[in-house]
């Protein structure tokens, strides 16, 4: 039998795929970098389905919290107007998709600076950070509905 091989290259932190490596291969550089979100594949399918009642800006929201969220329970704190930037949508769209999406129990509000609510996503939908963190994250969090709850009207005076 031959010497062992490590199952990570501890200069670089990469997890190597040992079953798919020959004697003489390389593994493959991970170029991707940055940092890893654990992400329920069940909550995020349900929000996708067709008949969750969930609009494509929604979904384009959601994703956009999901790769833009800081680490931890920390909320995203860009405006409206700014991730309808980057989104090409109009802050009025983005508000009503973080609207939807905070009743439906995906994104949380987290602050409040002045009259600007800043929202973080919901651990038990994704979080960034260690798995002890996250247990500690969801013992208060509420779990999201997978179908997209109706707004509620505002009554006339």
């Amino acid at each position: 039998m031959g010497r062992a091989r490590p199952a990570a290259n501890t200069n670089t932190g990469e997890y190597l795929q040992l079953e798919l490596l020959d004697k003489d291969d390389k593994a493959f550089s991970w170029s991707g970098g940055g940092r890893h979100v654990n992400a329920s594949k069940k909550l995020g399918a349900a929000l996708y389905k067709k008949d969750s009642g969930y609009t494509k800006n929604d979904k384009l929201v959601w994703s956009y919290y999901l790769f833009h969220s800081p680490p931890g329970d920390e909320p995203l704190r860009e405006s409206f107007r700014e991730i309808g930037i980057n989104l090409e949508l109009r802050p009025n769209a983005v508000s009503t998709s973080v609207g939807n999406l905070h009743r439906g129990g995906y994104l949380l509000e987290a602050e409040m600076v002045g009259r600007v609510k800043f929202y973080k996503m919901n651990p038990r939908a994704a979080y960034d950070g260690t798995s002890g963190q996250q247990r500690n994250a969801t013992k208060h969090a509420r779990h999201p509905s997978t179908t997209c709850p109706p707004e509620k009207k505002k009554e006339a005076s």
